[in-house]
């Protein structure tokens, strides 16, 4: 078998280290009906240890494979990949490869997604190695379906299908048509960005700072807001700070000052000021009527 990339050739087969661990999908359960609607054929967790390898001709599914922990390397007809921890394996239907762990122990998440109408445009693609940003989101979520899926509880059933269904968003997410993967994208680095800013609201927040965080100009900054919200950067950071405001108002016994500073104001009056542009009534009022 040649791992060059004019001479690639393989057939199925599938090598197994006694220290491996698999976790698949329940087959023919309501609980996996949502996944299988998505075009998602099968699904799992493995474990792959020195010794695992899988090959396959000429799949008839398109193959998704996050690493989480350790790394792999991928044949293919093109040089051999290594897939990192927090990156995203795609090889289209049809593509023939192999995979193994490299060195060590290999954990990954991987989705056999049906050649139909949803998934046809990743025919075209070519077999692809890139870094994720829903890693965690996507570890976490099947770790949870998987458990409700084996739950004898009587929400068990509605909760793996509310896994399944957040698993399937994830995908088209990652997956889409292009024009969607590019909106989606967008959404995804500003959701990461304004989940910074409201870990540190005190801190000080301009569109020079916000921009840095994006790696753009402060221009392009202002379109991608706009864009995605209608409104300006600034504006959103005012929004942050006001709801979490409104929050700590209600929670906290302590002088509207030291609100103020935890929302990023040194000045209790120009928080004032901000706090009933934002709620139409001043923090003591609001408190007062909550």
């Amino acid at each position: 078998m040649s791992d060059s990339a004019s001479e690639f050739s393989v057939h199925d087969f599938k090598k197994w280290s006694p220290h491996c661990r698999e976790h698949y999908f329940p087959h023919r359960s309501e609980r996996a009906a949502v996944i299988e609607k998505k075009g998602i054929a099968e699904g799992g967790v493995t474990e792959a240890h020195p010794g695992y390898e899988i090959g396959r001709a000429r799949p008839g599914y398109h193959l998704l494979l996050y690493t989480f922990k350790g790394r792999g390397q991928v044949f293919s007809r093109h040089p051999v990949r290594m897939v990192e921890k927090d990156q995203v394996l795609l090889i289209p239907a049809g593509a023939p490869f192999r995979y193994k762990p490299h060195k060590g122990p290999w954990s990954f998440l991987w989705f056999h997604l049906t050649d139909t109408a949803r998934w046809r445009h990743l025919k075209d693609e070519p077999v692809t190695v890139r870094n994720t940003s829903l890693m965690s989101q996507m570890e976490k979520a099947m770790a949870e379906f998987l458990r409700e899926s084996h739950g004898i509880s009587r929400s068990s059933p509605r909760a793996a299908r509310l896994y399944a269904e957040l698993i399937a968003l994830y995908i088209e997410r990652e997956f889409g048509h292009s024009a969607e993967s590019e909106g989606t994208d967008l959404h995804i680095r500003l959701d990461r960005l304004w989940e910074k800013v409201n870990q540190s609201l005190d801190q000080n927040w301009d569109v020079d700072r916000l921009a840095g965080e994006l790696h753009v100009s402060v221009a392009h900054l202002h379109r991608m807001v706009q864009a995605a919200t209608g409104t300006s950067p600034m504006r959103m950071v005012t929004r942050l700070r006001m709801e979490r405001a409104q929050d700590l108002l209600i929670i906290l016994d302590c002088k509207i000052r030291n609100v103020a500073e935890m929302v990023g104001y040194n000045n209790e009056f120009a928080f004032a000021v901000a706090f009933k542009r934002f709620c139409g009534v001043t923090p003591g009022e609001f408190r007062k009527q909550r």
